[in-house]
């Protein structure tokens, strides 16, 4: 009887051990931003929390029809800079409700520093500007 109870005490931890490995690989949202996935006024963050861009690479909000947006962002070199809306792409925010900015030559902020830079977005719906919202995330640059 010893051995029979040894074994399925090990058959227990090692199942118990599978489901922490497989707990961690997982995670607990299914790689979802629940901000982003329960808020019909925004479609995706670009890039999306934690990921990782090139410092010429695009930033910025794809908003749901009949939303607008504004850009800060807190690069990495402790500087705030908010993106003039005349900075902003205006092909995808024309067409898509995406509001976007691209650093470079002659903008705002010609290239992004390396490490952590972060954007707050305030966007409000266009039939009710005063009732604005704002969104906040981060990403690296390399």
């Amino acid at each position: 009887m010893a051995k029979k109870q040894r074994i399925i005490v090990s058959m227990l931890l090692a199942c118990g051990i599978g489901m922490l490995i497989l707990a961690a690989t997982n995670g607990g949202n299914s790689g979802q931003d629940i901000t982003v996935t329960q808020n019909p006024a925004i479609d995706a963050l670009i890039p999306a929390r934690e990921s990782e861009i090139l410092r010429g690479d695009r930033f910025g909000i794809d908003l749901a029809e009949g939303y607008k947006a504004a850009l800060q962002i807190e690069t990495s070199d402790r500087r705030t800079i908010a993106i003039p809306s005349d900075q902003l792409d205006p092909n995808f925010q024309n067409n898509l409700g995406v509001f976007s900015f691209r650093p470079g030559e002659g903008q705002v902020l010609e290239v992004l520093p390396p490490q952590s830079n972060c954007v707050t977005a305030t966007y409000w719906p266009l039939t009710d500007p005063s009732d604005a919202k704002t969104i906040f995330w981060c990403f690296q640059v390399t």
